[in-house]
């Protein structure tokens, strides 16, 4: 509103005018504010004890899984050799173990060519050429239906030893063959390498002639290993580099082979994965590797240390959002947003409840019989010696203790999900806070939309006063003018 001073009266109407709308504005919008202020730091409180109760949930779900208490160990002394993973179907024990040797596949280097060198600066030249046809991979009798073969075509457009690796590396993945070019004292060759491991499952390629052409025929590149002779580099002979082998193991004496290097169904719910040979003097010493299977007791006491560690953020959150700090003598504390809330309130009151009940059963009846006491300020404490010797001797009574629909950390699971569940209480009380800051906003663009009209119906009376004022004293000077011209009207002087 542009500053108006009144014509007639001499009013600064503006200043008035602006001081009733303020009188009038006031108040509802302190009201707003603090509104605003205590929902907002309503709905972040509620946040922060949101988060740290999920965490503490995400605590209790981890101790409440069974495979929990149903984990194996499996341990290896020395270890280096093989490593070791136990299902929760093994059965507790111990064996003796000799790793002689470890599944390979083959690799297979074939006849070399002499490929000619183009000279810096010279003309192109033109590489060894093979007639047209098909070369057939095949890793071990190509006949058996159960080894895996390749088979690749040979033309015009890939008849060169590097076209055939190309053409062998983009169709042998799936297969478990790749190829490569290796260069030596006797020439160029096609080396072929197998993932397909086990004894008699070495390389053989099989070429097939199905057009003339080219400088060399193509069953130049047939090969299949009789005997185990290396590639020669003098005479440029194809042969054998790495010979397919299965893997061999012995468990407590009694031989095993496979065709692989992870080892399942010897031990029952055992899984061994060879990484080396014990070295050959060790084996022919008779020296073995143990393996012991056992439970699984360290990921109970890990995941107590981790429930622990999450109920005491979860107080010491819930303390600093119900806290009443006292600022100095005669100034008013200052106090948490969510001091005297019942939700917080009943919250921590079912917790406790429940953290702090004794069962009645022939097993553990408390958490202090696991070393969790509670402390002064109510945090919980653990005494690791005595977990570990609880953990020791009566695992399984720890387990019934914690988990399942009636242990503690099932009750108190299904607790907090009353409170951290998307339609839960907290979630409640964040779309409620939530509303209500959203029609804060709906009641100050209202308020001002209220208050526009307010100064606008005060402009105008202001403006009305002032226009008839200026009436009246128009009015006022034109009889003073009037009786000033009668006869007898004698003007007093001053």
């Amino acid at each position: 509103m542009a500053g108006i001073l009144g014509v007639g009266s001499g009013i600064d109407i503006t200043s008035i005018v602006t001081a009733l709308v303020n009188a009038e504005k006031a108040p509802k919008t302190a009201q707003l504010d603090r509104l605003e202020k205590t929902s907002t730091s309503t709905l972040s409180a509620i946040g922060t004890l949101r988060s740290a109760l999920a965490e503490f949930q995400t605590s209790l779900t981890a101790l409440n899984k069974s495979e929990l208490y149903s984990a194996r160990t499996a341990s290896l002394s020395p270890s280096g050799n093989l490593t070791a993973a136990a299902a929760t179907t093994a059965a507790n024990g111990s064996y003796a173990l000799q790793v002689k040797q470890l599944a390979v596949g083959s690799k297979v280097g074939l006849k070399s060519f002499v490929e000619p060198v183009q000279v810096s600066g010279g003309p192109a030249v033109t590489p060894v050429s093979f007639s047209t046809g098909t070369l057939t991979l095949s890793a071990g009798d190509p006949l058996d239906a159960n080894n895996s073969k390749l088979v690749v075509s040979i033309t015009s457009a890939n008849n060169t030893q590097a076209g055939i690796r190309d053409a062998i590396n983009a169709q042998g993945a799936a297969k478990g063959f790749s190829a490569s070019l290796l260069t030596d004292a006797s020439g160029t060759r096609l080396v072929i390498t197998s993932s397909n491991l086990g004894d008699a499952k070495d390389v053989q390629v099989a070429a097939t002639e199905t057009a003339a052409g080219g400088s060399v025929s193509i069953s130049e590149l047939g090969f299949s290993p009789d005997v185990n002779v290396a590639p020669s580099s003098t005479t440029g002979a194809a042969g054998v580099i790495t010979q397919a082998k299965s893997a061999r193991i012995s468990v407590d004496g009694l031989q095993v082979v496979r065709d692989t290097n992870a080892i399942t169904g010897v031990i029952d719910g055992v899984t061994l994965t060879l990484t080396s040979a014990q070295s050959q003097a060790d084996q022919d010493a008779g020296k073995t590797i143990g393996l012991t299977v056992g439970q699984d007791k360290s990921g109970v006491k890990a995941n107590l240390q981790k429930f622990v560690e999450a109920y005491n953020k979860l107080t010491s959150t819930a303390a600093q959002l119900t806290s009443v700090v006292q600022v100095g003598e005669g100034k008013a504390p200052v106090t948490g947003p969510l001091l005297g809330d019942a939700t917080v309130r009943g919250l921590q009151a079912g917790i406790r409840t429940q953290i702090s009940a004794v069962q009645s059963d022939g097993g553990l009846r408390a958490l202090a019989d696991l070393g969790i006491t509670t402390q002064k300020d109510g945090t919980l404490k653990l005494d690791s010696t005595k977990l570990d010797a609880v953990i020791a001797t009566d695992f399984d009574k720890v387990a019934g203790y914690l988990s399942g629909d009636k242990g503690l950390i099932g009750r108190l699971n299904g607790l907090v999900d009353g409170f951290t569940r998307s339609a839960g209480v907290l979630a409640q009380r964040q779309q409620g806070l939530q509303s209500t800051i959203s029609g804060i906003d709906k009641q100050r663009t209202a308020l001002d939309l209220r208050i526009a009209k307010v100064q606008e119906r005060l402009v105008a009376q202001y403006s009305a006063m002032d226009s008839l004022v200026a009436r009246l004293k128009k009015t006022s000077e034109s009889l003073t003018s009037q009786l000033a011209s009668l006869p007898g009207f004698v003007k007093k002087s001053n």
